[in-house]
């Protein structure tokens, strides 16, 4: 009788593939608990990951987004968008985190709807739809957009006192541009109630962010004493300084 051993080899390799699978189950704990990247690293990565520029850091940005939160994928479809984004994934990993809940990726869309870039149409509608989102969030940036639309009347019926509502939002926020709008729908009783004394403030609030039309403005209003402000020559000189320096260095819009 010929005795056969084949039951060892057989628990060989199961304990083999058992120890293949703790490791791999080992690594996938150790992969879950690896931190999240910060807002700052992803960042980088998306500077990194740019027209041009490293892809390394793309396919960094890309394993983080497939197995990441939101903002890896919005960092990701921003990435690919500024590349051109040949093959639609940049849109499609953009819009997957604003459904996801990221207020930026909200924002992103519906400036990129509005804008029109890396072969995507303008669409109004889309566009006042996830600024809306995004506004309704609380993100500044949109707020300022909204307020634009609803002046404008894109991808909405214009209302002036809702644009008001939206830009004293963004205003609120520090947005230069909103405060500048603000201030002249101030100034001219539109949305709001005339209020010289608002639009001032808000215009010197904007003049302080390097707002050139603003620090143009109150330069006027000083020179002929405008605005309920007393004719003051030398304040008005200072804005005109003001608004050459600004045009070298103005605000930036969200």
């Amino acid at each position: 009788m010929r005795l056969t051993f084949r039951s060892k080899p057989r628990q060989g390799r199961l304990a083999s593939a058992l120890m293949a699978g703790a490791a791999a189950l080992g690594g996938i704990a150790w992969a879950s608990r690896a931190p999240a990247p910060t807002a700052a690293e992803l960042t980088q990565l998306q500077i990194l990951a740019g027209p041009g520029r490293q892809d390394a850091a793309l396919a960094r940005l890309t394993n983080l987004a497939e197995g990441g939160t939101a903002d890896a994928r919005r960092t990701l479809g921003l990435a690919l968008l500024s590349r051109g984004d040949q093959d639609g994934k940049g849109l499609r990993s953009l819009r997957r985190a604003a459904e996801d809940g990221d207020v930026e990726a909200r924002f992103q869309l519906g400036k990129l709807y509005s804008a029109g870039a890396a072969g995507v149409s303008t669409d109004a509608a889309r566009a006042f739809a996830w600024l809306s989102a995004a506004g309704k969030a609380g993100h500044a940036g949109a707020a300022y957009y909204l307020g634009i639309a609803w002046r404008d009347g894109y991808g909405v019926k214009t209302d002036h006192a809702e644009a008001a509502r939206w830009l004293r939002q963004a205003a609120d926020a520090g947005i230069a541009a909103a405060q500048f709008l603000l201030a002249n729908a101030y100034r001219e009783g539109d949305g709001v109630p005339s209020n010289d004394a608002e639009a001032v403030r808000l215009y010197t609030a904007a003049a302080e962010q390097d707002h050139p039309e603003a620090c143009q403005t109150l330069a006027m209003a000083y020179l002929n004493g405008e605005l309920g402000l007393q004719r003051d020559e030398e304040e008005g000189r200072h804005y005109l300084m003001e608004a050459a320096h600004a045009l070298k260095h103005p605000a930036l819009k969200p």
